[in-house]
């Protein structure tokens, strides 16, 4: 298999963490939440790490977090968080270095799992949160778009129904 390093991209809430798991595990591959290594490595949560530091530290962090996550010729999946993308330089290494995976969610599907895991989200801490995710995910899809090597629509999908599709892309 080519694919060393998968790399999970997508909006927040768009499966991410949760279909890595499951894939790292079907290809029997380590797994990384890129969120959760910052938040161990910083020993801060994201929100904290948002209202301490500001968004552009944690997009330092982040940037930090996708170089060197992996030593060596590692074959790893990741889950990047939602943001990863708003940065050139890790869309640059994400082409680069990474075979990426787009699970790609309707604002409709991101707002009602959101809702279901009751966690706030700290670019989403705002009156009109549906207005908020179409406005994010207007910015971000191209960029999502641009790193993508195979898009996953997730919206009506099960878990392994995803995995499925990416592991079928995958030994194609």
């Amino acid at each position: 298999m080519q694919h060393q390093r998968i790399a999970l991209v997508g909006f927040m809430a768009s499966g991410k963490s949760t279909v890595g798991k499951s894939l790292a595990n079907h290809l029997q591959r380590p797994f990384i939440d890129l969120d959760k290594h910052i938040e161990s490595s910083t020993g801060k949560t994201i929100p904290d790490i948002f209202s301490s530091l500001g968004e552009e530290a944690f997009r330092q962090l982040e940037r930090n977090g996708l170089t060197n996550v992996v030593r060596g010729d590692e074959s790893i999946v990741l889950a990047t968080g939602g943001g990863v993308v708003t940065q050139a330089a890790n869309r640059d290494v994400l082409k680069r270095e990474w075979t990426c995976i787009y699970l790609r969610a309707r604002p409709e599907t991101i707002r009602r799992r959101l809702q279901q895991d009751g966690v706030v989200r700290p670019l989403l801490a705002v009156d009109n949160q549906t207005e908020a995710i179409r406005s994010l995910m207007g910015l971000r899809e191209t960029w999502y778009n641009e790193v993508a090597d195979f898009t996953v629509d997730v919206d009506s999908l099960e878990i392994p129904a995803v995995v499925s599709q990416v592991i079928d892309w995958l030994n194609d």
